[in-house]
């Protein structure tokens, strides 16, 4: 039988890509938040021993295919913000919830930066809002998507060490 915390992540990736996905028509698209990456960088931060950075490879793989972009574009991007979300783990959840939506807001701008430098090598036009508008949409989604994936049954509530306290 399949593992509860495999099958609410495997779970909330499917749903976070779909959100990904689904089109947007107009100038609103550019404020579509990365639901992936917050879904991505929440279990990485709830189970670190259990995803790592080739979780994040392997969504932004996903993601590089169901979207039809240059492949390895979302998974580099989110190996890199994977990368940086494991080295400052143990000082993420110091804050609170506010202050982890800037630092949420300043992980999905690298990002953004991220792909805008490789979108450059085959596409010349950019613009600033493209950078920035996913960026403010995402950390104002950080605290309503953690406090609704911390309700999952058996998910584990988030303490000030960095542990995890069974709800069971």
């Amino acid at each position: 039988m399949i593992n509860n915390g495999y099958l609410y992540s495997s779970i909330s990736l499917f749903v976070g890509i779909l959100l990904q996905i689904t089109p947007i028509i107009g100038p609103s698209a550019y404020w579509r938040p990365q639901f992936l990456l917050l879904v991505v960088s929440y279990w990485l931060l709830k189970k670190q021993r259990q995803y790592g950075i080739a979780f994040a490879w392997l969504a932004g793989m996903l993601l590089d295919i169901f979207s039809g972009q240059m492949l390895g574009r979302y998974a580099i991007t989110f190996s890199f913000c994977a990368y940086i979300l494991i080295l400052l783990n143990k000082r993420f959840y110091h804050f609170g919830l506010l202050p982890q939506a800037f630092l949420v807001f300043l992980l999905v701008l690298l990002n953004q930066l991220l792909l805008a430098s490789i979108s450059l090598l085959y596409r010349t036009d950019w613009s600033i809002v493209m950078l920035i508008a996913p960026a403010i949409t995402s950390a104002l989604i950080w605290l309503p998507l953690s406090l609704l994936m911390n309700r999952l049954p058996k998910g584990g509530r988030l303490n000030q060490d960095n542990l995890f306290e069974n709800q069971g």
